[in-house]
């Protein structure tokens, strides 16, 4: 049984979730991808992450996400981290303000995914 701490990412872009997987596996974390919206509600009713990544450019529904986890008590103070393009501006705006902290850009996301993850779990308990 692996007892790494989880992060379940929503992130349907499989070369970016595997760059995601690699950074985390070097974090000690270990990853569950959520393809879509769905899917990300079926791993948190049967996992508890330490923390949850969210792809803005994963559909229409990213922000919309975010905010239904924000709004149900059982998620409502998860650590949560989104990411997007650098030019999406917008969204990853809209990400914040909607309560994902930290919102990087992609590459950072990519890069730096256990400084991410250890960002967002240091906001929400902090």
């Amino acid at each position: 049984m692996d007892d790494r701490p989880l992060v379940i990412a929503l992130c349907p872009d499989l070369m970016m979730w595997s760059r995601i997987e690699s950074g985390l596996d070097i974090a000690g974390y270990r990853l569950r991808v959520a393809g879509g919206p769905t899917r990300l509600a079926e791993a948190l009713a049967e996992e508890s992450p330490a923390c949850l990544l969210i792809d803005l450019e994963a559909g229409d529904d990213a922000i919309a996400v975010i905010e239904g986890l924000r709004a149900d008590p059982s998620t409502a103070t998860l650590p949560l981290a989104a990411f997007a393009g650098h030019t999406n501006v917008d969204l990853l705006d809209r990400a914040k303000a909607a309560g994902a902290d930290p919102v990087v850009a992609r590459g950072q996301a990519a890069i730096s995914t256990g400084k991410v993850v250890e960002q967002a779990i240091a906001t929400a308990t902090g």
